[in-house]
């Protein structure tokens, strides 16, 4: 009886069958691939996001700082009049090379680019502490300038003078302020000077001074530390660059943002004088009045660094049609290597060209319209 029991408990221990084994083990792969493919899915989509994300921040600060430095544009000398706005600014600076430059009297400079290639913008404004619309010029010689009142101005600022028919312009940097009198200050050249932070040398005053006599004219206060800003996209390396070319060294450009693709900018302005902005108003040709330049639109394009695949469901369609487009209309594109548009073609945007095809890839536009307050007040009645 007891060899029957455990003959029949041995038969039910047999163990599993190969069939069984088999199932389980394709059971298991089928887990295994599900599991896979959506880790893959799941890896795709966080890479699209922080992609996304990065750019969206690149794209955020590069508006901003753009946007802070072109509402600056003007500040002292926002009041010049329509035949002293816009002239070529004579300067010096001993720590460059060259040493003498010009610059523009114009709040904003807008260099354009090629159709596809991307803008410059460039911003002029002082930084004086005591702001001085202007003060008029009474007398003048190599090395002093004398006004009507000399409040506000001290030792350090930069001053730009104008005057004369037609219109010349210069920059000087102010040495010190005369003991003869309460109106006249000097421009010295290589002059050691008292300044709050301490002595300080004279850079920025040529030797013989300033080679032009002004007879007449009115004098501006850019203040110690002038800037005009230069903002330009190094479309090799995909940065938005910046630097100051009133820098009393040689400038050198900073990085602001990354995956930058393009910057576009136009100007606006009030052609008929009603101190409004109409949209035939906006243009990319340098204004004839630029005390008329009310404000300035500009599109910084930035591109995320995550490659999409086209979708195969169907035809093949990548992540972006269409060209991406601002207020002015749309981008022309490039591929991603700066090489002309391959075209969107199913070969091109699927096959060996498409990883370098701009379509199979996100793309965000931040765009402003600023208004140029100093042009504004300056001009308002």
């Amino acid at each position: 009886m007891k060899a029957k029991f455990f003959a029949r408990h041995a038969r039910r221990q047999r163990g599993i069958s190969l069939i069984e084994m088999l199932v389980g083990l394709v059971i298991g792969i089928v887990c295994v691939l599900i599991i896979l493919q959506v880790l893959s899915l799941w890896e795709a989509r966080k890479r699209t996001t922080s992609s996304g994300n990065d750019a969206q921040i690149s794209g955020t600060i590069g508006l901003y700082t753009i946007d802070r430095d072109l509402r600056l544009g003007g500040y002292g000398f926002g009041v010049a009049a329509a035949d002293v706005m816009g002239c070529t600014v004579n300067a010096y600076n001993s720590a460059r090379a060259p040493a003498v430059f010009t610059f523009q009297l114009q709040p904003v400079t807008i260099t354009k680019g090629t159709d596809d290639g991307p803008d410059e913008i460039r911003t002029l404004y002082g930084n004086s502490a005591f702001f001085v619309s202007s003060q008029p010029l009474t007398a003048s010689d190599a090395e002093t300038k004398t006004l009507k009142s000399r409040e506000g101005f001290q030792p350090g600022d930069r001053l730009l003078v104008t005057g004369n028919s037609p219109v010349a312009c210069a920059l000087v940097e102010v040495t010190g302020l005369a003991l003869a009198d309460t109106t006249t200050l000097e421009h010295q050249a290589a002059k050691t000077y008292s300044t709050p932070t301490g002595p300080k040398t004279s850079s920025m005053n040529p030797a013989g001074g300033t080679g032009t006599t002004f007879s007449t004219g009115r004098v501006f206060n850019l203040g110690p530390a002038p800037v005009e800003s230069v903002w330009r996209v190094n479309s090799a390396s995909g940065t938005l660059t910046r630097y100051n070319r009133m820098a009393e060294e040689a400038p050198s450009a900073v990085e602001v943002a990354s995956d930058v693709v393009t910057l576009k900018a136009q100007y606006g302005v009030d052609i008929n004088g009603n101190g409004e902005i109409a949209n035939t108003e906006w243009t990319d040709a340098a204004p004839v009045d630029w005390t008329r330049v009310l404000a300035v639109r500009f599109a910084v394009l930035v591109r995320s660094r995550q490659y999409e695949r086209a979708t195969t469901s169907g035809t093949p369609t990548p992540v972006t049609v269409a060209a991406p487009a601002w207020a002015a209309g749309a981008f022309v594109m490039k591929n991603v290597d700066g090489t002309a548009d391959s075209g969107g073609s199913v070969a091109n945007i699927t096959g060996d060209l498409a990883v370098n095809n701009w379509r199979n890839y996100r793309y965000r536009i931040y765009e402003s319209v600023v208004p140029l307050r100093n042009m504004i007040w300056g001009t308002a009645p």
